[in-house]
């Protein structure tokens, strides 16, 4: 087989099977009902995980014979101790089969403020919500998503088997290379076919990871700087708020002032005030001489 020929048939094999995987892909959700084993086979292949033990185990892909579901939420609360509820949110985590993922403490006047990420099995998603929003004393905010990436995941796989047939029977072409420039050409299509690979492998794990533990962000506020500041019934942070909103009320005033004197002042002085300036300076000049005569005349007398 000739160069030519072996490169015709390597391109020729490799469109063949990708239009047959978009006609994989193409196919309505049914034709993968009977159990959604190929959904489940993929993702047990692409999607090891880090417990919280750390280490490595399997997903349970009952959960998502159905629908792969990533859910993601956001929690501001009020609590008394700040470090003490972030332990607590650490120790939680853990308990539900999750991890944290990131905790951060920091100064804010006297008193502390904390961020903290956390990871939990989907199922174990609300009741994780709840016994936190009970632990602490407000709740001033709330947030909660839901993604559904099943025909993402669906598609991905179809992909993926597509690729990996392909793959194979580019291999094969490897055996009837009869020079380094044939060889060469086929190694080159199979490392493009391969990164295509790794690269929807590297998804389909993403995917199957966010679905089976959901992320979890909370802000945590003490207490203390939630209430305001109260002396004798005299509150300085109202004064402080009463005069910055003075300040800058007159700083628009002026700002006004200065928009109207560029805008249509300037304007008008410009057109009436130089007519009337020499107007002005013409009549000061008559002026002028008819006073010189004036005084000529006087002391001619």
């Amino acid at each position: 087989m000739d160069n030519k020929a072996l490169i015709f048939m390597l391109i020729a094999v490799t469109f063949t099977l990708a239009a047959c995987g978009e006609s994989a892909i193409m196919e309505p959700a049914d034709a993968f009902a009977p159990t959604n084993l190929g959904l489940a086979e993929a993702a047990r292949e692409a999607a090891p995980f880090i417990d919280s033990d750390g280490a490595a185990g399997g997903l349970d892909f009952t959960q998502f014979q159905d629908r792969l579901i990533v859910r993601l939420g956001r929690l501001s609360i009020i609590v008394e101790d700040t470090e003490e509820m972030m332990r607590l949110i650490g120790r939680l985590a853990e308990a539900r089969g999750g991890w944290t993922v990131s905790s951060e403490v920091f100064e804010s006047g006297a008193a502390k403020r904390g961020n903290i990420s956390i990871r939990i099995p989907a199922d174990e998603f609300e009741a994780t919500i709840e016994d936190i929003k009970d632990a602490a004393l407000e709740v001033p905010s709330e947030f909660t998503e839901s993604q559904d990436v099943t025909e993402e995941f669906i598609d991905l796989d179809a992909r993926l088997t597509n690729l990996e047939s392909t793959a194979d029977r580019v291999r094969n072409f490897l055996d009837e290379a009869k020079n380094v420039e044939e060889a060469l050409a086929v190694n080159q299509e199979l490392s493009r076919l391969e990164s295509e690979i790794e690269v929807i492998k590297g998804r389909m794990q993403y995917l199957s990871q966010s679905a089976a533990f959901s992320s979890l962000d909370i802000e945590v506020t003490p207490d203390e700087l939630n209430q305001p500041i109260e002396i004798g019934g005299w509150r300085p942070e109202g004064i402080a708020r009463s005069a910055i909103e003075a300040l800058l009320s007159a700083l628009q005033g002026l700002g006004s002032i200065f928009i109207w004197a560029v805008i249509f002042c300037l304007p008008l002085s410009i057109i009436f005030g130089i007519p009337a300036f020499f107007i002005a300076r013409y009549g000061y000049r008559r002026w002028q001489r008819r006073r010189s005569e004036y005084e000529v005349d006087f002391e001619e007398e």
